[in-house]
């Protein structure tokens, strides 16, 4: 499993079920067989399978919110 410290300009991402989503990780470490999600491997960069990563958004309580401005 790779563990990886990250700094974000976001947690917040649009989404087609909501209008926005909160996201203070990126990957996942269980790699669930029927993950809706598997598919934003090709957006991180990592080469490992979906389920061996995680990247922890460290900023995430400092980052503004969309009720402060954003």
């Amino acid at each position: 499993m790779i563990v990886r410290e990250v700094i974000a300009k976001s947690i917040l991402s649009k989404s087609q079920v909501y209008d926005y989503v909160v996201n203070p990780y990126v990957g996942c470490s269980h790699a669930w067989r029927y993950c809706y999600a598997a598919f934003m491997k090709r957006f991180t960069g990592h080469k490992e399978k979906w389920g061996e990563f995680v990247d922890i958004k460290i900023n995430a309580p400092e980052l503004p919110t969309m009720r402060e401005g954003r």
